[in-house]
Order: C-alpha cells, then sequence, then structure tokens
C-alpha cells in the first residue's frame, strides 16, 4: 500500500487527531456480560465501571462498528472491480498481519434515556432478571435450569474513539485531511447501522443506535439536554442530524460518484529528510561495557508514575485458555515510550545537532538510557518483590493493628515448635524502622487481578467462535505503579532542556500498555515523569564477617557458557566478574550446626511479544525477582573496598542482560534483612487502588 499521501500530512505534524465523540442510546434492557457470576448471587453478571454501573466494553463495540463497515464498503465500492474502501477499512480495523488503525474505548454511563440521573435512580441501573430454559420437544421448561442474571436498564452511555498517532512498535503514524475525513465517514455511517449491543439480543435486549462524529455526543452529565426537557426527542433530532451529516458528506466530498475512491490508510513513514535511516541505531557504536556504572559514571534518574485507567494485560505465559497477567509492567514495555518521545522532542528541536540526535538514536544499545519494572505503589511507597528468604507461622492469622509476625530466616534458626510457610509471592512496602519494636515494618499484599470472560465472534454471522471462549486476567484500573529512569549524563546534558516538550512536566501524559493495548477496553494509563537528580552511590562496607546481602527487586538474565540464556547461581556470578566485581558465596564453617540461610533463589520462564515481527520471542529462563544472596568478595585482585564501591555503583544500572529493560536491579544490605524478626500488615485489594484515579473517582467528584 502506497505511502505517499501519509508522507505528506495537512500539518506535518505527526500528532493524531482528536478522539470522535461516540453516544450509545439503548432503548430496552442490555447487557454487556462478565462471562463469572456470582457465588451466591446471579449466574451472569454485567460489566461494570468503579462507580459500580454498566459499561459497554471497547472490544464490543470495536466488533459492531467493523461489522458494519464492511457492509459500509462494499456499499461505496459498488459493481467497480476497486476494492480501495474494503482495502481501507480493513488497514483500519486491522488484520492477521497488521494492527489496527482505531482504538474505541469503554462507554461509560451519563444517565437514563429518560433522562434520570439522581444518584437514587442509579442504584437501580442493573437489576436482576430470572429465566428458564426451555425443552425443545416439549415446549416446557426444563427442571433444575433456572438461571438469575444481571440486566442494565435503558441508557445512554459516552465513549470516544481514536485515530492512533502510532503503530505497536512505536513509529508515527501521519493522517492526512482525506485520511480523516475518509475514517470519519465511514465510522459515522456503520455507527448508525448498528442497532443492538450486547447479549441476549435475539431475545430483544440491547436494541440501541449509537452515534460517532460531531453529532456523536447526546447532551452532557447530568442531563439530556438542558434546551429540550423530552430526551426522545432530542436522540431524534440528534440522529437525523447525523444522517444529514453523512450524506452531505457523500454528495459534496471527493467521495461523490458511483465508485468513489477511498485514500490509502496511514502507513508509518520513513522519514525523508534522514535518508531513510535515522532511527536505526548503530548496534556497536561504542563500547557498552563502560555503562555498567563500575567505573564511577555518573547517572541522573527519575520516577515514572503511572496510573491505570483501564485494566492493562502486562504479558505472561498464556495457560490453555486463560492469558493471566503479571503483577507488575516489566521495563521491556515502558523503556520505547520513553525512548520514543525523547527522540520525538528531538526532532521537533532544529537546535539539536547531529551528533546529539545520535546520542539519543543509540541511548538504548549504548546503555545510557535505562527503565525498571514498575510496581505497585500502597501510600506512596513503592513496593519491593518479597525476599524468598521470609516465612511466617502456618496457623497464626492476621491482626489488623499488630500485623503479621515474619521469620528472617538469613538470621533466625528454624523453628523448634511452630510450624512456618515460606513467603514466595507478593511485595514488601518498607516503612522507617521505629524505636519501638512492636511496631509493624510496612505492609505485604499483591494487587487481586480483574477476570474478564470473552469469546471471538465471527465476523460474517456475528456468532461466537467456536472453541474461542478465553480468560483474560489483568492489573485492576485504578492502581497506582511506579518505574525509574536512568540516564547517563551524557544523556541527559542532551536532553535536560526538552524533556517539557516529551513529557509535560507537572502533568499527565497518556499512554497505551501492555496487551490488546489498542482494544479500548484494555492498556490505557495516564503518566508523569518526576523531576532528574543526580544519582548518589551509597557508601557501604562488608558487615563483621565479610559479607554483604543482595535482594534482587527484577529478574535476572545471566549469560551461560554457551552465550544462550542462563539461569544458574554460576552464571550470575560470572555476570559479577564482567562486570569488574568478583564475588563469591559465603563459606560456611566446618564445624558450624546453625540451619540460618544463606540464599533464597528460585527461577522463572519469561516470555515475551514482538510488537513489529508479531512473533513470540525466545524464552528465557531467569532467576526470579525476590531472591537473596549472602555474599562475600572473591580474592581477584582487588581489595575488599574497592569491591564494594564497584558493587555499590552496579546496583544503580543492574548485573546480567538486558539491563536497559529493568533487568537484574538489587539492592544492598537492605534494613528490613538486617532484621531476625518484624511484623508486617497484610494488605486488601482496596489499599492498591490510588485515591483520586479517574478510573474510580466517584461520578460528582
Amino acid at each position: 500500500m502506497s505511502t505517499d499521501t501519509a508522507a505528506e500530512p495537512e500539518t506535518g505534524s505527526p500528532e493524531s487527531p482528536a478522539p470522535l465523540d461516540v453516544t450509545i442510546v439503548f432503548r430496552s434492557d442490555w447487557g454487556v456480560s462478565t462471562g463469572t457470576g456470582v457465588a451466591g448471587g446471579v449466574d451472569a453478571a454485567v460489566e461494570k465501571d468503579g462507580r459500580d454501573l454498566p459499561v459497554v466494553r471497547g472490544t464490543v463495540l470495536t466488533g459492531a462498528i467493523r461489522e458494519q463497515a464492511f457492509v459500509v464498503a462494499e456499499a461505496l465500492d459498488g459493481d467497480s472491480g476497486d476494492k480501495s474502501w474494503r482495502r481501507f477499512v480493513g488497514a483500519l480495523f486491522g488484520s492477521v498481519g497488521r494492527a489496527r488503525l482505531v482504538s474505541f474505548s469503554d462507554a461509560s454511563f451519563v444517565s437514563f434515556s429518560d433522562g434520570a440521573v439522581g444518584s437514587e435512580s442509579k442504584r437501580e441501573a442493573v437489576h436482576e432478571v430470572v429465566s428458564l430454559s426451555i425443552d425443545e420437544e416439549t415446549g416446557t421448561a426444563q427442571k433444575d435450569h433456572l438461571r438469575l442474571f444481571e440486566r442494565a436498564r435503558a441508557c445512554i452511555l459516552h465513549g470516544t474513539v481514536e485515530l492512533l498517532d502510532k503503530t505497536l512498535d512505536g513509529r508515527p503514524l501521519h493522517w492526512c485531511a482525506d485520511q480523516r475525513k475518509a475514517a470519519e465517514l465511514v465510522l459515522s455511517i456503520s455507527a448508525l447501522l448498528v442497532r443492538a449491543l450486547g447479549s441476549n439480543r435475539s431475545d430483544g435486549d440491547g436494541l440501541c443506535r449509537v452515534l460517532i462524529g460531531e453529532t456523536g455526543k447526546v447532551g452532557e452529565t447530568g442531563g439530556i439536554d438542558k434546551k429540550d426537557t423530552d430526551p426522545k426527542k432530542v436522540i431524534e433530532k440528534a440522529i437525523r442530524k447525523a444522517q444529514k451529516r453523512c450524506l452531505w458528506q457523500l454528495k459534496h466530498e471527493q467521495w461523490s460518484g458511483t465508485a468513489p475512491n477511498a485514500p490509502d490508510a496511514p502507513d508509518a513513514p520513513i522519514d525523508p529528510k534522514a535518508g531513510g535511516r535515522s532511527d536505526i541505531p548503530v548496534i556497536g557504536k561504542k563500547d557498552s561495557g563502560h555503562r555498567d556504572g563500575s567505573n564511577g559514571t555518573t547517572f541522573y534518574e527519575a520516577d515514572l508514575d503511572i496510573d491505570l485507567t483501564s485494566p492493562v494485560i502486562s504479558y505472561d505465559v498464556p495457560f490453555s485458555n486463560e492469558l493471566r497477567s503479571l503483577d507488575f509492567l516489566r521495563g521491556t514495555a515502558l523503556l520505547p515510550i520513553i525512548h520514543h518521545r525523547l527522540q520525538a522532542a528531538a526532532k521537533k528541536d532544529s537546535d539539536v545537532g547531529a551528533t546529539a540526535r545520535e546520542i539519543i538514536r543509540d541511548a538504548v544499545v549504548n546503555g545510557d538510557l535505562l527503565v525498571s519494572d514498575a510496581t505497585a505503589v500502597v501510600n506512596g511507597v513503592r513496593g519491593m518483590p518479597m525476599p524468598l528468604v521470609l516465612s511466617r507461622p502456618k496457623t497464626e492469622g492476621n491482626d489488623e493493628t499488630e500485623g503479621v509476625r515474619v521469620l528472617n530466616r538469613l538470621l533466625a534458626e528454624e523453628p523448634e515448635n511452630e510450624i512456618h510457610k515460606p513467603l514466595r509471592t507478593g511485595y514488601v512496602f518498607p516503612a522507617p524502622k521505629s524505636a519501638n519494636p512492636s511496631e509493624v515494618l510496612g505492609g505485604m499484599g499483591v494487587p487481586a487481578l480483574q477476570g474478564r470472560q470473552s469469546t471471538a465472534h465471527n465476523p460474517v454471522t456475528g456468532a461466537a467462535g467456536t472453541g474461542q471462549l478465553f480468560l483474560a486476567r489483568a492489573l485492576p484500573a485504578g492502581m497506582r505503579l511506579r518505574a525509574t529512569v536512568t540516564m547517563s549524563e551524557e544523556l541527559y546534558e542532551c536532553v535536560k532542556g526538552r524533556l517539557d516538550g516529551a513529557f509535560r512536566p507537572q502533568r499527565t501524559f497518556p499512554e497505551r500498555l501492555g496487551l490488546w493495548r489498542l482494544s479500548g477496553t484494555y492498556g490505557r494509563a495516564e503518566c508523569r515523569l518526576g523531576g532528574f537528580h543526580q544519582v548518589e552511590v551509597p557508601g557501604l562496607e562488608w558487615d563483621e564477617n565479610g559479607t554483604t546481602t543482595l535482594w534482587f527487586t527484577s529478574d535476572v538474565v545471566a549469560r551461560s557458557p554457551r552465550l544462550g540464556p542462563g539461569g544458574s547461581l554460576k552464571d550470575l556470578y560470572k555476570a559479577f566478574e564482567r562486570a569488574g566485581v568478583p564475588l563469591e558465596p559465603i563459606k560456611a564453617e566446618d564445624d558450624s550446626d546453625e540451619t540460618c540461610f544463606s540464599a533464597g533463589i528460585r527461577h522463572r520462564r519469561v516470555d515475551s511479544w514482538g510488537a513489529a515481527d508479531r512473533r513470540p520471542r525466545a524464552t528465557r529462563t531467569v532467576i526470579q525477582a525476590g531472591s537473596v544472596l549472602r555474599v562475600q568478595p572473591a580474592d581477584a585482585g582487588s581489595s575488599p573496598e574497592e569491591t564494594m564501591r564497584r558493587l555499590a555503583r552496579l546496583s544503580v544500572t543492574g548485573v546480567g542482560e538486558l539491563t536497559a529493560q529493568g533487568f537484574g536491579r538489587f539492592v544492598i544490605d537492605h534494613p528490613l534483612l538486617r532484621e531476625k524478626e518484624f511484623r508486617l500488615t497484610s494488605l486488601k485489594h482496596e489499599d492498591f487502588i490510588a485515591d483520586g484515579c479517574a478510573a474510580v473517582k466517584p461520578e460528582g467528584e
């Protein structure tokens, strides 16, 4: 497909067009089911938002509009041999080899179709319905087939649809005026053809009208239309206006004729000013070995706060028909966002020289830019993976004030009269140590994943696809996560004057994260990058025994002797040695009968998906985050003091492979692991939901 049209946008800006308003007006009971029920309650619950009001998922709306869009394309192409409109619609909604160019948000409740918006009325937004299964032979109710399910009352919902400004792999998309007009025309007509949404449409549920475009927002939150008290007249007026607008476009725009030609869909063009090679990093241009931090290189870092405004799926290994999200966001997903924004800001600034552009372009491969994993934030404290050397009494309950008694097996021996179970999952949120020894030293817990059951639909028949039922478990909307962005001094000097344009300081910028991020239902987040400050390498010392503790806060990729992804302790110590920090495990005394741990190590499988080539990447075996090691300096010609200085500097950037993506991070001699026994409070799901998050903000605030 040609890119000539896309390469010369009307404004010359890579910015995406403004989102189009979407309004759904239901005229009967309806419901978009979660696919799950409530134990002891309903058999099928409808999808709800943070206000406990019904929503139409972006995936549902995308499927309905896509189905009608191909009908529109067939009509516009006519009987001619040209299939330009079908190609255009196919590019808009994507295919097996190409991601979609449009993204629908979830549509949220505004008011009832009769105009009621009071809080008392909203409590009646969802009600329960009783259903029976009928025997096909006798026509009577089947025994033991009584079902109770939820339905939503006829109401009005608002959402948006966006024309994307970049591809899945981060390349910019340029929309010219013709492309924007053609996309809005197809979407507007397709919306008018939709007659029902949700489940049980064959039984008369889900009857609706959908509006997209300039007339796609009927009224405002708090009322249908302040100028007209009859909501039905307002809605019918809006529908007629949308129909007239589409007819006018067909008659007066360049689409007129028996077989009007559609423009080519936008593509990711190569920058002609750079000879088509400006965005390609030069591998090995510099010796990246000096970037491990072990030689005293100065680094700058800033916090990246991420508020999830919709559920997010952080890629993990699929299991059967279930896709379960990780409980954190990998730096692998965050690094391209930061790098692309830095590159875009440099391209807009004509004062940036060729050398600076190269430094920014090659920042990742040269080790100048690193982004850590993003973990949950509770009460302003960023979570750290649970150290794999902790245990708790198996029979002891949790006291809200006193917390859970936790044993540190690095310092405590095997309990004699008490059964303990190891703590292997979740996060620790350390609190400052208090003078009171009985006071808790923080919290522990893991965010609960939000499950949604869905099925793929046949685009021709509209029926559910056979054998295509799947369950997705995602990080819930309302969570706040935090990562760390680290830059070398060389890179920071190049971009410090352009951070305002790249990241909108003191304000949030929207991003899409994780799997299915173009669906509208998943992947939406608001991000904020804090101010950069110079990293102060801590002055640490070995303990009285000449040892120290390493607590790994992210997975570690250690290279094997065969250059593949290793995962043994020997591979890990070799990685430290290559970084100029020779270490070895502590040596146990021959006459010692202590049962304390010297290490807590687990491994896990890491899989990822390549957005550019749409293929899974090779599986890696890594040392899992939360692993703990007791180490001492190896006798390799360096003094213990010098080894500790190098180790402390290395903790800034990480050890092993893929450190730019957040792998290999660790902390040295953390205060929590100096305690033999302490207490932690068990956190609940609501503790992980940030106050004031837009996704869970109550109506009217």
